[in-house]
């Protein structure tokens, strides 16, 4: 198995994710079981879905020796066949190369480039426990978003997938402004409902569903903006800041005042790992705290 540094990423398009939006449960699927993130479930939509190297991929898989227009899943009914669009590598079915369309069968494995999926069949009882497992894997329970496992991870290979391709990322860290004495006041429950609320409003009222946003420990949070540039992370962070501050919160009939400090950062030449990339949104959160909270700032 590949080093959590060597790891490739799976992508899914704009255009994939509205398309899945419109499509019924219950369709067949990939499942990811080499490569990130590991253990997501890739839903097969009809009429096909078209993998490669490029941004017109459904399925984009940062990983060199994909091409860009690698190989496509056509899914008519009941069968789902996959063909190689003339890769320069070829396209993997249970080890075997394929030179003509192949009809996949219930836990075949699929690979593209270095990636290996795991092909499941429409309402495939296995399908559920993939995405119950790898949910158990990379979701944190109070808060429902990402772990810090995984949001440094897809940090980490969309850090070097953008730089690579010269294309700008954004982080922006966030903070509860005052946690501890929310805490102390109200007890520790109440903190756990200022958590998890806030998260749902900015999911449910800014974040878009391939969005990745993660409790990076405690009361603070880390999103990661892959293709946004700094005035883009800063216009996202300020409307993140603004439905905090304009919602009511309330705990056992107790209306509690809840604000967040945003530092938000784009990767440039000063900026060598994603760790440095971290500790320089860090210190514009600081920086947004030490000027009087519920604000966003950068350096």
């Amino acid at each position: 198995m590949k080093d959590e540094k060597t790891k490739t990423h799976v992508i899914e398009s704009d255009d994939f994710l509205e398309k899945l939006k419109l499509t019924k449960t219950g369709v067949p699927c990939l499942v990811l079981i080499e490569g990130s993130p590991l253990g997501k479930k890739f839903p097969l939509v009809p009429p096909k879905v078209r993998f490669g190297r490029g941004s017109r991929s459904d399925l984009s898989i940062d990983d060199k020796s994909v091409s860009g227009e690698h190989a496509e899943v056509i899914v008519k009914g009941q069968e789902v066949q996959i063909v190689d669009l003339k890769s320069t590598n070829g396209t993997y079915v249970n080890d075997q190369k394929i030179s003509e369309p192949m009809v996949l069968k219930e836990g075949d494995t699929v690979r593209i480039g270095t990636t290996i999926f795991k092909y499941l069949a429409a309402g495939n009882i296995e399908s559920v426990y993939h995405e119950r497992m790898r949910d158990f894997a990379t979701i944190d329970s109070l808060t429902q978003v990402f772990n810090k496992k995984y949001v440094l991870e897809f940090l980490k290979s969309e850090y070097q997938r953008c730089t690579n391709q010269k294309l700008p990322i954004s982080i922006v860290m966030i903070d509860v402004d005052h946690f501890k004495k929310l805490n102390d006041t109200y007890g520790h429950l109440a903190g756990d409902y200022v958590l998890k609320k806030s998260c749902a409003l900015l999911k449910d009222q800014v974040l878009r569903s391939h969005d990745v946003f993660g409790r990076y420990g405690g009361e603070e949070f880390l999103l990661v903006l892959p293709e946004a540039p700094l005035q883009r992370a800063c216009e996202i962070a300020e409307r993140l800041r603004a439905t905090i501050a304009e919602y009511a919160f309330e705990y056992d009939q107790k209306k509690l005042s809840v604000t967040i400090s945003l530092g938000v950062s784009e990767a440039d030449s000063t900026i060598q790992t994603p760790e440095g990339f971290i500790k320089k949104a860090d210190q514009a959160l600081y920086k947004a705290k030490n000027a009087g909270r519920n604000q966003v700032c950068v350096i």
